[in-house]
């Protein structure tokens, strides 16, 4: 017998939708229950302390809605996931070792990744990987501003290609990497922006691999949903109407309810 319980999704704000929709996508039986911080967006330039606190807050209030599994759908986030989160009664996943397993699955010998200056300062991604392969060669780049510009919602399609244009600039003159890491749930949602000056480099989207990595671990403990119709809300700290202008932007079917809390 499965589990029809949902699973919480947090984020510091939309960027997290990424994640929802690869579960709505490939398994629309899941329920989710979003939960996004967007009034104190964006973590990455927060202390380690800071981002305890808040991330604390978010997952004690998907417990209280009961759910089985909490998919911690921001980088940031996930870099002090182990040190903090791991004592649960239900497990805490983070999005950045499903990517690493990627990494190495795949073979790739030299990757970049593009993430929060919190993130890139961890290290969080060079760890993973060299734990499972020491050969592999990884460049970053920390973005401060990318995050933040894209969860307002009021950014200019102008202002956002120059700031992925000056970032993959600096990453590629380390390194010449075929294979990038997207390494905040924002950056996916102008996808569109890094590819137009590279077409030739696979982006690669955490968001994709952790979802997978979550059924395999539902699968393994019996429990998957088994609903014909599952439910889908979304709460925020902030407004809902950068929420509206997401899913729109994403293509996600809108929500049962969307609610300020």
């Amino acid at each position: 017998m499965g589990d029809n319980r949902a699973i919480g999704v947090i984020d510091s704000g939309v960027g997290g939708l990424t994640v929802v929709k690869e579960f709505r996508n490939v398994f629309p039986q899941e329920s989710i229950i979003y939960l996004g911080d967007n009034k104190n967006v964006p973590y990455g330039n927060k202390t380690e302390q800071e981002i305890y606190e808040l991330t604390k807050n978010m997952i004690d209030f998907l417990i209280e809605k009961d759910v089985k599994l909490v998919a911690v759908a921001c980088n940031t986030i996930s870099t002090i996931v182990d040190k903090y989160f791991s004592s649960y009664n239900i497990p805490v996943v983070n999005i950045i070792k499903p990517t690493a397993d990627y990494v190495v699955r795949e073979s790739i010998k030299e990757v970049g990744v593009i993430a929060t200056m919190f993130t890139v300062s961890t290290a969080a991604y060079d760890k993973l990987i060299r734990e499972q392969d020491e050969s592999v060669e990884i460049v970053s780049e920390g973005c401060p501003t990318l995050a933040g510009i894209i969860d307002s919602g009021s950014f200019t399609d102008d202002e956002v290609q120059e700031l992925v244009n000056l970032h993959m600039t600096n990453l590629l003159s380390k390194r010449n990497v075929r294979d990038v890491i997207l390494g905040c749930t924002h950056y996916p949602i102008v996808i569109d922006k890094f590819i137009k000056n590279n077409p030739k480099i696979n982006f690669i989207n955490p968001a994709y691999e952790q979802v997978m990595y979550i059924d395999n671990l539902l699968s393994s403990k019996g429990q998957k949903s088994e609903l014909e119709k599952s439910e889908f809300q979304i709460y925020t700290t902030g407004s809902k109407d950068i929420y509206y202008k997401m899913l729109d932007i994403l293509t996600i079917e809108k929500p049962d309810n969307i609610i300020e809390i």
